[in-house]
C-alpha cells in the first residue's frame, strides 16, 4: 500500500458529502419519516447496532448495518430508477469470505461488507452451484463499494484506513470499467467515505455520527442509489460485449430475466474479456487485452492497451476485420499529450528521409474521454473540485508513518520513482507532502495492431524486433520525444495485412511498434547545441582527432599532459582512449591497428544536457523518473549514486536526467529477460521456473535451478528496492554480469550472449566517461543489433531456429 499511502488527503466531511454524494434534502425527509416510522431508526438509535456503554465486538457491527443501510436503499429506490443507475444492488455481510486477485496469487484480503451487484452475489454467493475457485474469481466483480469496521473511527487510524484501501485498490484492480471506488469506515457510533481514483486517495476530515445525524447516514446510504453509477465509479461509455444480444453496462445486470450474469461474459480472465467501448471516433468490441500491467498499480496513469475492431464489423468474417489498438491511460497534468507526439512524429516523417518512423504505431484518433459531455478528470469531475485542507500537525506526524523515507541529496524537496509494480515508492524530504494530482482519462487508436515481443518466433526475428524499436525510439528522439517506458508490453510485433487477412499464411514482414506511455517531450537532438561549442575539430591526423575527441568528451580530471605538440590530455581522457580502445578490441573487427572516429564511433557530437526554459539542471535532474521496474534504468531506480569505475577514471557522476541512455539500457534488460525466463519461441516461460525445487533430487539441478530463481527474482520479479539494489550492485561490481548472470541464459539463446555481453559493456563505458557511446547511444546499439542480425544468418549459425 505504500502506492498511496503519501497521496492521502482529506477534505472538510460537508463539502465532502454535498459535493461527492449529494442527495436532494427532500429526498432524505422522506426517507427519513418512513424509517421513523417502521422503527427502523428510533428513540435516537439505528435498530440493531449495539447501545452505548454495552460491550459489544467488531462482528456485531456487520449484521445491524446491512440491515439499516438496506432498508434506507429500498425506501429510496421507492420511485424506481433509471437507465443510468445501478439496476440491482443490495448490502452483504462478506465477513466471512475471503476474495483474491482475479488474476494475482498474493494472500487474500478479507471485507466486511460490500455493496455488491444483485447478479454476480446471487452467482459468488454460498447457494450456487459455481465452483469455489471460479467464485473467488469473481468476487471482486460485484464491488460497488466497501466497508471496513473497527470498535472506533480515528481519522488518523492507519489500520483502519489501509485496510479499507486495500479493498478499494482491489475494486479499482479487478473492475476494468471503474474510474474509482469508494469505501465506508464504520463503527458503532460513526462512518466516514473515502475516495480512491488514480490521483490518491480524499476523504472526510471528520466522521460523522450515524444515530445523532442520521439524515446525513441516510445521504451516504440513499446515495449509492440515486446517484447516476458514473458517480459511484463506473465507466457509462464501456459495456459487456454479449453477442448475439445487445452489449450492457456491469451494473445493469440483474439476478433474474435476460440480463441475468453469465460466467461467460467474463471469459478465462481480465484479458480476454470483451468490451464494447464507446469512442468520439466510433464504437469497437475488444479482442483481448495486450497490457493490463498499469491497472494493477492503483496511483498512476492505469495504462490498458486492448486489440480492438469496429462494433458495426462484429458480423464480418475475423479475418477481414480491420484490427486496431485501443489505448486508454490517465495523463497527469502537465505531462505530453500522446496523440499530439504521435501527430508530431508523422508530421516530422513528411520532411524526413528516415525510413525509422514506420516501427512507430500509426495514430488513428485520440480524445480526452467526456462524461456528460465534461472532461473525465480527477480533480474536477471525479472530486468536484475539493480542495484538501492541510493535515494538523499531529495528522502529519501520523501520516508520516505511512511514508517510506530513504536518505538523499537534502536539497530535494520530492523525488520520486512512478513506475509501474504493486509498490510505488515515493520519496520525501523534511516535512514536505505531496500536492494533489489532476489526471485526464484519455484514448488512443492505433491503426497497427501487434503482440508482445514474449512472442517471437525465432532468435533473428527476436533481434529485428529490437534493433526496430530502437530505430523508432531513435527518430522520436531526434524530433524531440523521449518514451521513457521500455517494457515487453511496449515493444510490440506488428503483422502487415495479407491478401487473406491476419488469420491467413500472406503476412506482411514483421516490425516494431514503440508505444510511448510516460513520453516526454525534450529539445530535439537535431537542435540542442554541443557541449562546451567544441565542433571544428582538425581531421588532417587521425590519431590527433581521436585524442581532441577524448579532450573535449572528458574535460574532467588532473595531470594534463602534452602528447603531441599543441595537444594535452588530462588523465581521465587518456583513460577513455584506452577504454574505448579495449572495447573496439574486444568486440569489433579492429586488431590494433592504427584507429580512426569510426572505429570508436566517436564521428557524432557531445550534446549538453537537456532541460526546459526557466529550470536549472538540478531541478531537471528531479523531474519524475518513468519506467516499468524489470526493465527500469538502474541509474533511475536509485536514488544514491550509482558508481561506474571499471577503468579506474575516478569521474564525478552527474545528476540523472532521463535520457536516451536509459531507455537503451531497459532495450537491454528486456533482451535479458527473455534470455532467462524463456526457453525460446512462444512466450512461455523455462520450466525451471515452474518446478517444485522441494522435490528435485539432484542436488547439483536444484542449486543451479534455485540460482536462476534466485536472478530472476533479484532483477525482474522482485520489488523495485531488490531490482534497484540489486541493479547497482551489478553494475558497481561488472564483472558478475559474465561469470553469475549470463552463464543461466537458456542454451536457446547461446548464439545471443555476445550481443547481451556487448551491450553491457557498452553501457559500463557510457556511464563512466559520458562521452560518444553515451550521448550517440542508438548508433552504437544500433551497430551492435546489425552485427548480430548478420552473424545469425550465416551459416551454420541456425538463426532462424
Amino acid at each position: 500500500m505504500e502506492e498511496v499511502s503519501n497521496r492521502i488527503q482529506v477534505c472538510d466531511h460537508e463539502q465532502f458529502l454535498d459535493k461527492i454524494l449529494p442527495v436532494d434534502g427532500g429526498a432524505v425527509d422522506k426517507i427519513y419519516r418512513l424509517l421513523l416510522e417502521d422503527k427502523t431508526y428510533d428513540d435516537g438509535h439505528w435498530c440493531g447496532f449495539p447501545q452505548h456503554g454495552a460491550g459489544f465486538k467488531e462482528d456485531d457491527l456487520y449484521e445491524p448495518f446491512v440491515s439499516v443501510a438496506n432498508k434506507i436503499a429500498a425506501a429510496a429506490r421507492h420511485d424506481g430508477e433509471d437507465e443510468g443507475q445501478v439496476r440491482d444492488a443490495s448490502w452483504v455481510d462478506y465477513h466471512h469470505m475471503s476474495p483474491r486477485y482475479l488474476n494475482a496469487e498474493g494472500a487474500k484480503v478479507r471485507p466486511d461488507c460490500l455493496l455488491a451487484l444483485g447478479a454476480l452475489a446471487k452467482v459468488v454467493g454460498n447457494g450456487s452451484a459455481l465452483a469455489e475457485d471460479k467464485k473467488e474469481e469473481l468476487f471482486w466483480l460485484q464491488a460497488i463499494a466497501a466497508v471496513e469496521a473497527k470498535r472506533e473511527i480515528r481519522v488518523k487510524d492507519e489500520e483502519l484506513i489501509l485496510q479499507l484501501l486495500c479493498y478499494l485498490r482491489m475494486i479499482l484492480v479487478e473492475q476494468k470499467d471503474r474510474r474509482f471506488a469508494l469505501g465506508l469506515a464504520l463503527s458503532r457510533t460513526q462512518i466516514s467515505v473515502w475516495l480512491q481514483d488514480r490521483s490518491g486517495v480524499l476523504g472526510m476530515n471528520k466522521a460523522i455520527d450515524i444515530h445523532t445525524e442520521p439524515k446525513k447516514f441516510i445521504q451516504v446510504i440513499a446515495a449509492f442509489s440515486l446517484l447516476p453509477a458514473h458517480r459511484l465509479g463506473f465507466d457509462p461509455t464501456m459495456r459487456l460485449a454479449r453477442e448475439p444480444s445487445a452489449p450492457i453496462h456491469p451494473y445493469r445486470l440483474c439476478s433474474t430475466g435476460p440480463d441475468q450474469f453469465d460466467v461467460e461474459l467474463y471469459k478465462r480472465n481480465n484479458y480476454s474479456t470483451q468490451w464494447v467501448i464507446e469512442t468520439k471516433n466510433g464504437v469497437y468490441v475488444t479482442l483481448k487485452a495486450l497490457s493490463l500491467l498499469r491497472t494493477d498499480v492503483v496511483h498512476g496513469s492505469g495504462s490498458i492497451v486492448w486489440a480492438v475492431f469496429l462494433y458495426d464489423e462484429r458480423h464480418m468474417d475475423p479475418g477481414q476485420r480491420q484490427i486496431f489498438v485501443l489505448k486508454q491511460a490517465w495523463r497527469l497534468e502537465g505531462m505530453a499529450n500522446e496523440g499530439e507526439l504521435y501527430r508530431s512524429l508523422w508530421t516530422a516523417q513528411e520532411a524526413s528521409a528516415s525510413e525509422d518512423v514506420q516501427y512507430l504505431g500509426e495514430l488513428v484518433h485520440d480524445e480526452d474521454v467526456t462524461i456528460d459531455g465534461a472532461v473525465d478528470n480527477t480533480h474536477n469531475l471525479i472530486h468536484r473540485g475539493l480542495e484538501p485542507i492541510p493535515p494538523t500537525f499531529e495528522d502529519s506526524d501520523h501520516l508520516a508513518r505511512l511514508k517510506r523515507r530513504r536518505s538523499f541529496d537534502p536539497e530535494f524537496e520530492l523525488v520520486h520513482i512512478d513506475i509501474v509494480t504493486d509498490k510505488i515508492h515515493r520519496i520525501h524530504a523534511g516535512r514536505s507532502t505531496s500536492t494533489p494530482e489532476n489526471r485526464t482519462r484519455t484514448r488512443i487508436v492505433l491503426k497497427t495492431f501487434g503482440c508482445s515481443v514474449k512472442f517471437f518466433a525465432n532468435r533473428a526475428e527476436l533481434v529485428r524486433i529490437l534493433l526496430h524499436g530502437v530505430r523508432a525510439h531513435r527518430f522520436a528522439y531526434q524530433h524531440g520525444v523521449l518514451h521513457r517506458d521500455i517494457s515487453t508490453g511496449n515493444v510490440l510485433i506488428a503483422l502487415k495485412r495479407g491478401a487473406k487477412g491476419l488469420g491467413g499464411k500472406a503476412l506482411g514482414v514483421h516490425l516494431c511498434v514503440c508505444g510511448p506511455d510516460q513520453v516526454r517531450s525534450v529539445f530535439t537532438s537535431l537542435t540542442r547545441s554541443p557541449e562546451n561549442g567544441h565542433t571544428n575539430l582538425d581531421l588532417s591526423s587521425i590519431t590527433d582527432s581521436v585524442i581532441e575527441h577524448a579532450l573535449h568528451a572528458v574535460a574532467e580530471g588532473s595531470q594534463a599532459q602534452r602528447v603531441k605538440p599543441g595537444i594535452t590530455l588530462t588523465t581521465s581522457g587518456a583513460k577513455y582512449i584506452i577504454a574505448a580502445h579495449k572495447y573496439a578490441e574486444k568486440f569489433s573487427e579492429f586488431a590494433g591497428d592504427a584507429c580512426d572516429l569510426a572505429t570508436f564511433g566517436w564521428n557524432g557530437k557531445i550534446l549538453g544536457e537537456y532541460f526546459l526554459d526557466g529550470t536549472t539542471p538540478e531541478q531537471a535532474a528531479r523531474a519524475p523518473r518513468s519506467g516499468t521496474p524489470p526493465y527500469a534504468s538502474v541509474m533511475l531506480l536509485n536514488a544514491i549514486d550509482v558508481i561506474v569505475n571499471v577503468h579506474k577514471s575516478g569521474l564525478n557522476r552527474r545528476s540523472v536526467i532521463h535520457d536516451a541512455v536509459h531507455d537503451m539500457e531497459s532495450f537491454f534488460w528486456v533482451l535479458l529477460y527473455l534470455c532467462l525466463t524463456r526457453s525460446g519461441p512462444g512466450g512461455s516461460r523455462r520450466e525451471e521456473l515452474k518446478v517444485d525445487i522441494e522435490e528435485m533430487s539432484d542436488s547439483d539441478e536444484r542449486t543451479r535451478i534455485v540460482q536462476l530463481c534466485r536472478i530472476v527474482f533479484s532483477f525482474f520479479d522482485g520489488d523495485i528496492a531488490t531490482l534497484a539494489w540489486n541493479k547497482r550492485q551489478l553494475l558497481e561490481q561488472w564483472t558478475a554480469f559474465e561469470s553469475e548472470i549470463l552463464v543461466h541464459v537458456h542454451e536457446y539463446f547461446a548464439p545471443l550472449k555476445p550481443v547481451l555481453l556487448q551491450w553491457w559493456h557498452l553501457l559500463l563505458l557510457a556511464y563512466e566517461f559520458h562521452g560518444y557511446e553515451y550521448h550517440n547511444i542508438h548508433d552504437h546499439v544500433i551497430a551492435l543489433l546489425e552485427k548480430a542480425l548478420d552473424d545469425l544468418g550465416k551459416p551454420g549459425a541456425h538463426g532462424a531456429l
